[in-house]
Formats: C-alpha cells, structure tokens, sequence
C-alpha cells in the first residue's frame, strides 16, 4: 500500500513538473499560475507547495538544462571540422528551439526569459546561457582563427544565437506575415541551413586579412 502511494505521489510530482515547463515556456514565469499548472497536471493547488515548497522552487526543478548539455557534449563528440560543427550546433538547437514534436521545453523556457527577464534569469545564465556561450565561443574560435579579436567573435557569437533566436520570438509576426509557414522539420533543417552558411561567409569575410 505504501509502495503505491509513493508511485502515485511520484507521478504527481511528475506531471506537475511537466505541465509547469509547458506554461513556462507559454506564458513565462510571471504570467504561470499555480492553479493552471495543477490543472494540467489534474493535482491539487496545495501539491504544488507540498513537492517544491513554492512556485520559485517548481520553476528550478522544471529548469533542467540536460538535454542543452547533453546537445552540446554530442556536438564535441561528432567531431569532424569545426565549420561542419558549427552546421550541427545550429541544426540541433533551432530544432529545440522550434521543433514541437521533440523541442526541449526548458530550452523554450530560456528564449523566453531572454526576451521578458525575471528573477529566474540568473539561475538560466549560470547554468544555461554561460556554458552555452562558452562553448560556441570555442568552436568560433577554431573557425575564426587567432587572429580574430575576442570583441569580434563576441559579435560573431551574438550574431548567430540573435539568428536562431529570432525566429522563436518572432513566430507570432511571421505566422502573420506568412500564414502558410510551419515549423516543420523540414522548414527547420532550411532555416539552420541558412542560418549557418549565412554565418560562416561573415565570419570568413570577417576573420581574413585586408588587403594594404
């Protein structure tokens, strides 16, 4: 009997943990309500107290960065050239950016924190956005080369997640400037496409050195 219960208090805390990262990633950390989320997960308001002690303590469980590692650490794995790399980087986070069928929630969460901040945001820089910018940063290095400037591939850096980025905020306009366009796996792969060839020709124009 006990066993039981404990599998059902588990499944609580698992569904709210799963209906709290889809209204994050909907509605932010400050238009969530705990009473939505419960009704999703079908769990009592108090639940939400009783698991995570409060809706700051929910939001830092539904944080899990994991697959963002674990995209990242696939990334070095694949090996092969860096520009070759940076074409798989691309592909994979605009696909957790973008893709609803397999996206990563929590990935959702951070794009839009980025655009509407709140006090959730350090945790999603310490542990999200700075391993990811460091990361990309090292792998534009290899592409760049040592001769570029770190203000230079800072931009660089900026200049593509700002492109990945872009079309996640944006999906309301360009729903209503292309009625037709879905985000499709298809369409996705397209965008990465572009996304990545359109950067490297800057970075290559950027990191080759003028003529005297």
């Amino acid at each position: 009997m006990m066993h039981e219960a404990g599998t059902a208090t588990e499944q609580t805390r698992a569904r709210l943990l799963d209906a709290a990262r889809e209204v994050f990633s909907q509605h932010g950390f400050q238009g969530a309500t705990v009473r939505e989320i419960c009704r999703r997960a079908e769990a009592n308001v108090a639940a939400v107290n009783y698991h995570f002690g409060s809706k700051d303590g929910l939001l830092a469980e539904a944080l899990n960065f994991a697959p963002l590692k674990a995209m990242q650490l696939a990334n070095i794995e694949a090996g092969g050239a860096p520009e070759m790399r940076l074409c798989l980087f691309i592909r994979d986070f605009m696909l957790m950016l973008l893709d609803e069928t397999n996206g990563s929630l929590p990935c959702r969460i951070m794009a839009r924190e980025l655009a509407d901040p709140t006090p959730a945001l350090d945790k999603i820089v310490r542990e999200a956005i700075a391993p990811l910018h460091e990361f990309l940063g090292e792998l534009l290095r290899e592409i760049a080369g040592e001769k570029t400037g770190e203000a230079e591939l800072r931009r660089c850096m900026h200049s593509i997640l700002g492109q990945c980025l872009y079309y996640r905020h944006s999906h309301p306009v360009l729903q209503r400037l292309h009625p037709r366009l879905r985000y499709d796996q298809k369409e996705i792969a397209a965008i990465a496409l572009h996304i990545a060839d359109f950067s490297l020709a800057g970075i290559n124009a950027i990191s080759k050195p003028t003529a005297k």
